[in-house]
């Protein structure tokens, strides 16, 4: 009780720099004391992508591929850091830091947005400033780190859009969707709540439209150049060539719900041949087309294993590392199992309470089973979750609060516990 009565008396403000500083200390200590192996997998794409383009050879990933990862994360931010710092990995690692920090900082504003008071947004932010794989992810060059900063500042202006319609807002958030069109195309799932947000928008059909319009032409200014690029060099104005690829192997007679190698597919055997002579982006289509064959062939077994990912997208981290686990390592996968499911048993436990039954809330709920549903067409990872796991933190945080309100301890303190000031 001292600690809530702490937050009612110092100023909010003082209370978010201290949480910031605190996320970003953490991940900075982390990125400094790991000693993780060299980039490898999409980590290495990345890293090569963000190389190459500095040195003049263009976007290019180790392999040759013109576009089959998305190039936001290299272009914006590995490559100038690695620029300024002559291709620095540890500068690379501090650079996700500092999009940590920031993220915490969205959380808080995203929490403000969803009509949290001052202990809701104070929780929210701490718990993504807390929250153990978010330190460890700063020390990959994971596109996650960009896209995690994006998602919520996507959400922000959405639940802006939802009770006034402003050109402004419309345009940041068409900006967003664009940036993530770039960084992590799965995020464009958000799109869903943008429109629900603006349809239950106050204001007539006609502003309605006309922020829809506005929204999806800074969307496109965006993307445009990276289309028209890729029209010129692969002969597809498409974001990246990877989408019949994952799709096939998310939905083909080997897939398990889980990432599986291309080499322990039916097409594996014959899969880089396929690439010499297509192309990567007509390849894609290839694979592509067999997979919604299979989907076509195999209705029962498409919808069980769709279910099948929506499970794991969700399952506890009780998975183990790599290799031998040292002591260390096994209670650091102990505190995230507990502050995992801590999460989510709070965010789970809002649906129980009639006072989080409000337009925010589900707009933020719809977002999470949106961005869910995008993973149960291609297939999962468990790193492909952490972009809506700050979601999780502003929900769960609203759950905290709005029990807090019904302790009659905290009411001659003065917190603030239900405060909804935007």
């Amino acid at each position: 009780m001292r600690a809530l009565g702490a937050i009612g008396r110092l100023a909010e403000h003082w209370w978010l720099i201290v949480i910031v500083a605190v996320g970003l200390g953490l991940r900075v200590v982390t990125v400094s004391v790991l000693d993780l192996e060299q980039p490898e997998s999409d980590y290495l794409g990345y890293q090569a992508m963000a190389l190459n383009l500095i040195a003049g050879r263009g976007i290019v990933d180790p392999t040759g591929n013109l576009a089959m990862l998305n190039m936001g994360y290299a272009t914006f931010v590995l490559a100038p850091t690695f620029a300024l710092f002559r291709g620095s990995l540890l500068a690379a690692q501090l650079a996700n830091a500092l999009l940590g920090a920031i993220s915490v900082a969205l959380v808080w504003a995203v929490a403000r947005e969803a009509g949290a008071g001052r202990v809701g947004r104070i929780v929210a932010a701490a718990s993504w400033a807390l929250y153990l794989p978010s330190w460890v992810y700063a020390e990959y060059l994971a596109k996650e780190n960009l896209l995690i900063p994006l998602v919520l500042a996507t959400l922000w202006c959405v639940l802006r859009l939802s009770r006034v319609i402003v050109a402004g807002t419309a345009i940041l958030c068409g900006v967003l969707f664009g940036l993530i069109a770039l960084a992590g195309n799965a995020g464009l799932s958000l799109g869903l709540a943008f429109a629900a947000a603006v349809v239950g928008a106050p204001g007539s059909v006609g502003r309605k439209l006309r922020a829809g319009l506005i929204t999806l032409a800074a969307a496109g200014c965006i993307v445009a150049p990276w289309l028209i690029r890729n029209q010129h060099e692969i002969g597809a104005a498409v974001l990246n060539t990877n989408g019949g690829f994952n799709l096939y192997l998310g939905n083909n007679p080997a897939a398990t719900g889980l990432f599986i190698s291309i080499a322990d597919t039916p097409r594996g055997p014959t899969w880089q041949a396929l690439r010499r002579e297509q192309g990567e982006a007509r390849a894609s289509d290839t694979l592509r087309a067999e997979a919604l064959q299979w989907i076509r062939q195999h209705p029962r077994q498409f919808v069980l294993l769709s279910l099948k990912k929506a499970v794991l997208f969700w399952t506890p981290p009780v998975h183990e590392g790599q290799g031998p686990q040292s002591t260390v390592e096994t209670l650091v996968r102990a505190v995230w199992l507990v502050q995992y499911a801590l999460l989510v048993a709070a965010t789970i436990a809002g649906l129980l309470m009639p006072s989080l039954r409000r337009r925010e809330v589900a707009l933020l709920w719809l977002a999470v089973l949106a961005y869910t549903a995008v993973h149960m067409l291609f297939y999962v990872s468990y790193r492909y979750r952490e972009p809506v796991m700050p979601v999780l933190c502003v929900l769960a945080a609203l759950t905290i609060e709005a029990l807090l309100a019904r302790l009659p301890l905290l009411k001659p303190s003065g917190i603030a516990v239900t405060d909804t000031r935007r």
